[in-house]
Parts: structure tokens; C-alpha cells; sequence
């Protein structure tokens, strides 16, 4: 299942090693959403997580969406640190 950056964020804020207890939380974020967009967007997640991802297989992916989410925050995090520290100067001859 192909999963976009901003869900995968979502099921690393929201998400849980339980099946059900995730599709239950993203229920309810869905039913919380004001806006029209993003309660789509929801929930379509939360279909694709009931529907395409069976319970025994869920923990596996769960975990791998997790190490997946945590080098891409190290990344932006190194990325920032970088650009904090490195001096743009250009010589204009």
C-alpha cells in the first residue's frame, strides 16, 4: 500500500501497534474535522488502513511507517541544522 508523506505523518501521530484501536481513532479525527478536505482525506485513510491491511499484518507495517517517519524528522532536523550553521556569503567581483 502506498502511503503519501502528510498520512504518513497522520498514522504517526494518531496511529497504535492495534489495528482497531487505530481505525477507531481515525474515525473519530474524521468526525472532528471541520474541514470538508481534510475529512476526506481522512477519511480515506481510514479506509485504506481497514480495508487494505489485514489485523495480522498491521504491527509490521505499523512499525515500519514509524522507523520510516523517524529518519525522514532526523533528515529535516539535520537539514535545518546545516542551514543554521553554513554562512551564505557570495563575492560579487
Amino acid at each position: 500500500m502506498k502511503l503519501s508523506l502528510e498520512e504518513r505523518k497522520v498514522l504517526y501521530a494518531y496511529g497504535c501497534t492495534n489495528h482497531h484501536n487505530t481505525v477507531t481513532r481515525l474515525k473519530w479525527l474524521t468526525a472532528l474535522a471541520v474541514d470538508r478536505t481534510s475529512k476526506q482525506k481522512l477519511l480515506r485513510l481510514t479506509q485504506k488502513i481497514d480495508h487494505e491491511i489485514s489485523e495480522s499484518n498491521y504491527q509490521a507495517f505499523y512499525f515500519y511507517i514509524r522507523s520510516q517517519m523517524e529518519e525522514y524528522f532526523n533528515a529535516r532536523n539535520h537539514c535545518r541544522l546545516v542551514e543554521m550553521t553554513t554562512d551564505y556569503e557570495e563575492d560579487i567581483a
